[in-house]
């Protein structure tokens, strides 16, 4: 696997708005840093008092960032295909939305 530079506006030096979870980038006490995945509960980092949040990213700008493709071995995709144009005639109206087959 090839790396790749990701350029990620980090917030600093605020809260976080809503509770959920963040991609970090996290320093401890030895001056080591780290990137991780912390909650936050709408007040507090979810974490161990050793460890400085210095930047988050919300977690959903983060995944906007990656263009990751999915693993070749899932079938589902063509599961899901093959479902979709089998029962086309059944959700006219709906191209473009998500709808389940039973």
């Amino acid at each position: 696997m090839k790396k790749v530079n990701v350029p990620v506006d980090w917030v600093e030096n605020l809260d976080p708005v809503q509770p959920g979870l963040y991609f970090v980038a996290s320093r401890y006490k030895t001056g080591f840093g780290s990137y991780d995945y912390l909650n936050w509960d709408g007040e507090n980092w979810l974490k161990a008092d050793s460890i400085k949040v210095v930047g988050w990213v919300s977690l959903g700008d983060f995944l906007g960032l990656i263009d990751a493709g999915w693993p070749a071995s899932d079938d589902s995709d063509k599961e899901l295909e093959e479902s979709s144009n089998k029962n086309k005639e059944k959700f006219k109206g709906d191209e473009g939305g998500f709808f389940e087959v039973k």
